[in-house]
């Protein structure tokens, strides 16, 4: 039996590695996103810009958006920097292997790349929305969907 200051030190020990296990997996997390799309031009901004003020980041691995199954999803949204962000969609244009773009006065205002798959066969895509003032988004999704399935995702109602 563990007198109290002994069933302390066990509950802090079962915390600490609670602790050091969670922060694991986010680093794992955070390392298998970034190695997804380190050939891309936005891999690039999300490093760059991801944790600065004004930009929010997430990042998931093998999970679920709208009933497909995503291997890596990683978003950014960020205000004021998008004359930033362009070069990095721009070096990703080139490289594209199916482009989808809705141009509104001469300016592209959102749409998608479908970018080379991966030697796995998952398909890989850059998604974007810029607004006026320099906001806007940039959403990385690799998995084994088609760009109508990319269609569904973004334009089907919640």
């Amino acid at each position: 039996m563990y007198n109290d200051k002994e069933g302390n030190d066990m509950k802090h020990t079962d915390m600490t590695t609670r602790r050091l296990l969670v922060t694991l997996l986010m680093a794992l997390l955070a390392a298998t996103a970034a190695m997804a799309q380190a050939d891309l031009g936005i891999a690039k901004a999300f490093e760059r810009y991801g944790h600065s003020k004004g930009c929010k980041m997430v990042e998931m691995a093998d999970t679920k958006l709208k009933g497909y199954d995503i291997h890596v999803y990683r978003s950014m949204t960020y205000r004021k920097i998008a004359a930033e962000v362009e070069p990095y969609l721009k070096e990703d244009r080139k490289k594209a292997k199916k482009i989808r773009e809705v141009v509104e006065d001469g300016r592209t205002m959102s749409g998608y790349y479908m970018m080379p798959p991966r030697s796995n066969g998952m398909n890989r895509y850059v998604l974007f929305s810029n607004k006026n003032g320099g906001s806007g988004a940039i959403v990385y999704i690799e998995a084994h969907i088609s760009p109508d399935d990319i269609m569904r995702i973004c334009y089907a109602k919640w």
